[in-house]
């Protein structure tokens, strides 16, 4: 019901100045599966949204989603809401998280604010995480992403990486990511510092078969993962900002 994001929806669907009548999230939509959004105008028309919270997210739903909108009418709009700002592949429109947080833009609501904090933080990947949040919320993986797609660009792939947690600890969490067209043989996140696992994480970078620049010991922690190649940060004692994840990424050779 936000009027700013409601009249965004309605700009990329073509629906005019149209408010909207229903909202529904993880709408089935017969056999084609789960809908992330599903919004039906006052007009009567309907329009699917996708929600990808990463680049190179699985898009093997999509051509089902199609057809189930086909089905309904052939104006049904179907929008996907993408981390990286720019073109998707026909039919689909495009709208980009950076979207929303401009018509979220100067609303005083506390809601509202909160949300905005949330998709820079929790989605885009921006600002320092604290070591507590980076274990027990999303921003480490969304930090990690969005270093990933700055530094490689935005549609290389990545995915997160963590040991199974332990008492509420990791041997370790990250981000497994490719360095351009290759294959995804670099790991960057937190290591726990001894085993048994203690409170304490260093800022590590792994590379599977290139040489790091400053390299450092295999940590025990991750005793069982046969990769190389390991450059590390030291200990994490202050939050977990962009900027480390550069200083880290800049190792990798070119």
């Amino acid at each position: 019901g936000h009027r700013m994001l409601t009249g965004l929806f309605a700009h990329v669907a073509g629906t005019g100045g149209e408010s909207i009548a229903i909202v529904e999230v993880q709408s089935r939509l017969g056999d084609a599966g789960l809908a992330d959004l599903l919004l039906t105008f006052e007009g009567g028309k309907r329009v699917v949204v996708e929600v990808q919270i990463e680049s190179g997210a699985d898009e093997t739903q999509l051509p089902a989603l199609e057809a189930a909108g086909r089905d309904w009418s052939p104006d049904t709009a179907l929008v996907m809401l993408t981390v990286a700002p720019g073109s998707v592949a026909s039919p689909w429109l495009p709208l980009s998280w950076l979207d929303v947080i401009e018509a979220l833009e100067d609303d005083p609501d506390p809601l509202a604010r909160q949300f905005e904090a949330f998709i820079l933080q929790d989605i885009l990947g921006l600002g320092p995480v604290p070591l507590d949040q980076a274990i027990a919320t999303n921003r480490l993986y969304a930090l990690g992403g969005a270093a990933v797609r700055r530094r490689f660009g935005e549609r290389t792939p990545y995915v997160n990486s963590a040991s199974r947690p332990m008492g509420g600890r990791y041997r370790y969490l990250g981000t497994t990511f490719a360095a351009g067209d290759g294959e995804m043989a670099y790991w960057i996140g937190l290591v726990n510092e001894e085993l048994p696992l203690s409170e304490h994480y260093h800022l590590m970078l792994a590379s599977k078969t290139a040489p790091l620049g400053k390299p450092m010991q295999h940590p025990r922690a991750t005793g069982d993962w046969k990769w190389l190649y390991w450059t590390g940060l030291g200990r994490v004692v202050r939050p977990i900002t962009p900027e480390t994840y550069d200083e880290l990424l800049g190792r990798i050779p070119r």
